[in-house]
């Protein structure tokens, strides 16, 4: 190892060793991300809850942390258990399949809590209920009998600092909980008022006011549906009490049964799409390390991209004779002066390149030589014929002019060129 190479090593060691601790000294701003995870304090986690949850249902809670289609699958059907099901997250992704197990589940006498942004169209088009996006300046009406006095609501959009919420339950009606900023606004727009119960509203700034809890009867069990998955989440557990109190309320409404909290299914579509350098840039100190090592590389391969070996010799590659052999042959001729012999020769290599090219006996008398050349080669027969009177000339004085073999050379590149 060379001195410069320590050098560069050295100075990719420090500055690492200065970034990390840079990073471990600053002050990290929060991930407002809605990933809704356990194990995480962000203030969209679950960190707060998951540590209550054992109290909250008396020490009954399972957290299954794999597929849910996983854990139906195993149930026998005709003998479920009765048990709750819960979710927390930004939006459930669940298929019709998985959808129908659970309402199966539920037939027989389990629940099912949902708290979501959104829910499945399949599981609302079951229901016979319709959860939508909702403005401050389109307020909705809902058909159920817990929700008479509701009426449309008149209203100006403007800012929304804060949200209300409330319990349709009169024990509780004459209380409100307050939380800001607002994360969601979809709504239930309509349902079946023989199965749907109102429980809860919430009002928007402007005081413009939607149903945000749902209780649905169906079969022998129920389903609670929820559109604020927020007020579960770090922030609001640990920001206000009241929230406490309220998100206590909200999980009052579940039967005593045990609860199972699938979470492995949130986990998943929280990473949709990621990939696995996606884990090393969650992490800053590991994001920032990996893109000084990546910067250090190139700096390495681009002061150190040299030529190691021995210079490689430049080979010349074989020259072309045959220019050459010809200028020689032709003047050899040329200095002798033997112009029969160049001709004799032209004329075996016509006749040789003639046998070759149309696969013809030259042999033949001149007249039938001549059509056959005409029929094979499509030439002009007169300039056949010229050729071949010629070759025979020659070929019976054993002698040849300078001006006929000129002639002759003429001839034989006009047949050979001519299209």
């Amino acid at each position: 190892m060379n001195k410069t190479l320590k050098i560069y090593l050295l100075v990719f060691a420090v500055l690492i060793a200065v970034m990390v601790a840079i990073d471990l000294t600053r002050e990290k701003p929060p991930d407002w991300s809605p990933t809704y995870y356990l194990d995480e304090k962000n203030p969209l986690d679950l960190y707060v809850l998951n540590r209550e949850a054992n109290r909250l249902f008396n020490d009954s809670v399972i957290r299954y942390d794999r597929n849910p289609f996983e854990y139906f699958q195993r149930q026998d059907s005709l003998n479920i258990k009765k048990e709750t099901y819960l979710f927390v997250r930004e939006y459930l992704y669940i298929d019709d399949a998985l959808a129908n197990k659970i309402l199966n589940a539920v037939k027989q006498g389990s629940t099912l809590f949902i708290a979501s942004d959104g829910f499945p169209s399949y599981l609302t088009d079951t229901l016979q209920a319709t959860c939508d996006y909702v403005s401050y300046g389109n307020p909705v009406e809902f058909n159920s009998n817990a929700d008479e006095n509701m009426g449309t609501l008149q209203f100006n959009a403007g800012d929304r600092p804060e949200l209300k919420l409330r319990f349709s339950n009169e024990a509780w009606s004459g209380k409100e909980y307050s939380y800001s900023p607002v994360f969601g606004q979809y709504a239930f727009v309509s349902a079946d008022a023989v199965s749907a119960t109102a429980l809860g509203y919430m009002a928007f700034p402007d005081e413009s006011e939607y149903i945000n809890f749902m209780e649905f009867r169906f079969g022998k069990g129920k389903i609670f549906l929820h559109n604020q998955p927020v007020i579960f989440s770090n922030y609001s557990l640990l920001s206000n009490e009241t929230l406490q109190e309220y998100a206590e309320r909200v999980l009052s409404y579940l039967p005593d049964q045990p609860v199972v909290w699938f979470v492995e299914s949130q986990q998943n579509d929280g990473g949709k799409g990621k990939t696995s350098l996606s884990v090393i840039f969650n992490y800053p100190a590991l994001r920032m390390t990996w893109l000084i090592f990546l910067y250090g590389l190139i700096v390495f391969v681009f002061f150190t991209a040299k030529r190691k070996q021995r210079v490689v010799p430049v080979i010349k590659p074989l020259q072309n004779t045959t220019v050459e052999f010809a200028q020689t042959i032709g003047n050899l001729y040329f200095q002798e002066g033997d112009i029969s012999d160049i001709a004799r020769k032209k004329i075996i290599y016509f006749l040789d390149r003639v046998r070759r090219t149309y696969n013809i006996d030259t042999q033949l008398p001149e007249d039938k030589l001549t059509d056959r050349l005409h029929l094979k080669s499509g030439k002009d027969m007169e300039l056949i014929g010229e050729i071949l009177s010629l070759i025979r000339e020659v070929e019976r004085q054993n002698r040849c002019s300078k001006q006929e073999l000129i002639r002759l050379s003429t001839l034989i590149d006009c047949f050979w060129n001519e299209d």
